[in-house]
C-alpha cells in the first residue's frame, strides 16, 4: 500500500483542503491527514478539535468527539495530530511521500524552502504538490475564520461542525447540518431538478446563521440534545446513505427525518407533537426557497410525516 502525509495546521479545515485531500486519494491508497502545530501561527482551535473536524468532514455520521486520534476513516484516511516535525511522523510510520497544496507563488516559495529542509532531515522524503482549483483560490483558513457567523457570507468554505466549534456553540447542531448535506448529496438528480449541492449548501448556510443568532434556540438545543438520540439516528442511517451514494441515489425519508430531529431540537417541548410541528413550520419559514429557483430547502409536510420517529 502506498501512503502519503497531508500535513497542515488546518485551522480550520476548508473546502480547499478537501480538494487537495481528494486529489491525493486519487493517487495514494492511504493518506494521513496530519494536524501539526505551527509555532508561527496562533491557532483559534486546539489540535484535537481540528483533528475531529477533519474526521467529521470525511465521515459526518460518526461521533469523532467521543473518540481519540488517530481516527481511521474508512480504509483510506487516517487523521492524526503531532507536536513534532512532520518528517519525524513520516519516519515513525514508514511514509516517504508528503502532499502539499499550492495556491500562489508565495506558497511555492515557502514550500520550496520546506522541501529542502525536509530533505536535510530525511533524504527519503519526496514532496508532491497539488495545485488549488481556481474557484477555491480565495478559500484560506484565514478567510474562513473572518466570515464564520457573518450573515452576509453565503459561502463560508468549511463544514458546519467547524463553524460551530469556532463560534463556541453545540457541535451537535453543526453535525446535524452536515449530515443533512451529506444525506442530500444526490437529492436534485433524483428529483430531476436543475440544481446542485452547492445551492443546497448556500441555503443551509443562511438557515444555520439565522439559528445561531438566536440565543433562545441555542439554549433549547443544548437542553434537548440528549433527548434527540442523534448518535443512534446518525449511525443507523450511515449504511443506507453509503449505499445510496454508491448508486447516486437519494433517500428522502432520511433527510426528512433529519429535519424533524432539528425541529425537535429547537422546540420548547421536544416530546410534544404540536410543539415540534410548530418548529418545523418555523424552520420552513426561516429557510425559504433556494435562490431564484424557488425550490424549498425542505418540504414541511414531509418532515411532519416523520415526527412519529422522534
Amino acid at each position: 500500500m502506498t501512503a502519503a502525509i497531508y500535513a497542515g495546521s488546518f485551522d480550520p479545515w476548508s473546502v480547499g483542503h478537501e480538494a487537495v485531500l481528494n486529489a491525493a486519494l486519487d493517487v495514494f491508497n492511504e493518506v494521513h491527514v496530519l494536524v501539526a502545530v505551527n509555532p508561527s501561527k496562533q491557532g483559534s482551535l486546539d489540535p484535537l478539535t481540528r483533528a475531529r473536524i477533519v474526521a467529521s468532514a470525511a465521515d459526518p455520521c460518526s461521533n469523532w468527539w467521543a473518540a481519540e486520534p488517530p481516527f481511521h476513516v474508512e480504509n483510506s484516511i487516517v487523521v492524526a495530530t503531532t507536536p513534532g516535525l512532520v518528517v519525524e511522523y513520516a519516519g515513525t510510520h514508514g511514509i516517504k511521500n508528503l502532499i502539499r497544496g499550492l495556491r500562489s507563488t508565495t506558497d511555492f516559495e515557502s514550500e520550496f524552502n520546506l522541501y529542502f529542509s525536509n530533505k536535510t532531515i530525511d533524504q527519503r522524503i519526496q514532496t508532491w504538490a497539488v495545485l488549488c482549483p481556481p474557484e477555491l483560490l480565495h478559500c484560506s483558513s484565514t478567510y474562513v475564520r473572518s466570515v464564520v457567523g457573518n450573515p452576509a457570507a453565503k459561502k463560508v468554505g468549511t463544514t458546519f461542525v467547524a463553524q460551530a466549534a469556532i463560534l463556541g456553540i453545540p457541535v451537535s447542531l453543526g453535525r446535524l447540518f452536515d449530515f443533512i448535506v451529506y444525506a442530500s448529496k444526490y437529492r436534485f438528480e433524483a428529483q430531476g431538478r436543475d440544481l446542485e449541492l452547492s445551492h443546497l449548501k448556500i441555503s443551509m448556510q443562511g438557515l444555520f446563521t439565522t439559528l445561531i443568532r438566536s440565543a433562545e434556540k441555542l439554549r433549547r438545543w443544548s437542553d434537548n440534545e440528549k433527548e434527540l438520540g442523534l448518535e443512534l439516528f446518525l449511525s443507523q442511517n450511515k449504511p443506507t446513505i453509503q449505499r445510496t451514494h454508491e448508486l447516486h441515489e437519494f433517500d428522502e425519508n432520511i433527510a426528512h427525518a433529519a429535519w424533524a430531529k432539528m425541529a425537535a431540537g429547537i422546540s420548547d417541548k421536544p416530546k410534544s407533537f404540536q410543539n415540534v410541528k410548530q418548529s418545523i413550520t418555523t424552520l420552513a419559514t426561516l429557510s425559504g426557497p433556494m435562490g431564484r429557483a424557488h425550490v424549498p430547502l425542505f418540504e414541511a409536510k414531509n418532515a411532519e410525516s416523520m415526527l412519529e420517529g422522534i
